[in-house]
């Protein structure tokens, strides 16, 4: 069985990270869940069809059949992109299952009276329930995990003070179960964690061939030869 690896693939928005994503899955059988709804163009620009399969990733019923069909399928990396608009996929979702019910519970436990919706076109999720949207991506992640795929998920963090603690516990977990933690800059990619040789910086070019090459090793210590010609 060749090597797993879980990828997150952090960045601003328009640094590349859907590029490096399409350019991976040239070298690498790969099946890209399109949340964004931008993979398209660049799958056209890059030549990418035959390598790459591209399913739908919204509304959220959508994302689950493609995430199902990406899973049994004989993919080498599925490809998630971007987790920052799956999230508000997600918050739409249950949105529109509060609406169907007309009421809904903090946390989903009826421990109290439910909160009524007065105004349906007024409605908007309160913090009280984005850990509900968390607790379905950190599911959605384990699943994959669980599977034994290999995987990227790209994402676009927030900064400073509106980082809440769901989305905190939600990348602490993400952190946790991934392999290799990269950020993409326009210049290069800055590893900021790697599991398998501590590397801190690449190239774009010499990134994809590193996860080409871990994906297609039986054994890890077999990158070891090109890992070393980096360092040199």
């Amino acid at each position: 069985m060749n090597t797993l690896v879980k990828v997150l693939m952090i960045g601003e928005s328009g640094v590349g990270k859907t590029h490096s994503c399409i350019e991976i899955s040239k070298v690498i059988k790969s099946i890209i869940i399109d949340v964004d709804e931008g993979a398209e163009p660049i799958i056209q620009k890059l030549n990418a069809e035959e390598t790459v399969q591209k399913l739908d990733g919204t509304p959220y019923s959508i994302f689950i059949r493609s995430l199902k069909q990406a899973v049994q399928s004989d993919a080498e990396m599925i490809i998630i992109d971007s987790l920052t608009e799956l999230k508000e996929v997600i918050k739409r979702h249950i949105k529109e299952k509060i609406l169907q019910k007309g009421e809904f519970f903090i946390g989903g436990v009826e421990r109290e009276s439910p909160k009524r919706i007065a105004d349906p076109d007024l409605f908007v999720l309160t913090w009280e329930l984005h850990p509900a949207v968390y607790d379905k991506i950190r599911d959605i992640m384990r699943f994959i995990n669980s599977a034994g795929k290999s995987f990227i998920v790209t994402y676009h963090p927030p900064v400073g003070d509106k980082v809440s603690q769901g989305e905190a516990k939600m990348l602490a977990e993400l952190k946790r179960i991934t392999d290799i933690m990269v950020q993409v800059t326009q210049d290069s990619m800055l590893i900021k964690k790697d599991r398998f040789f501590n590397l801190k910086e690449l190239s774009r070019e010499d990134f994809i061939e590193y996860l080409r090459r871990i994906l297609q090793a039986e054994h890890i210590s077999e990158v070891k030869e090109f890992v070393d010609s980096l360092i040199l």
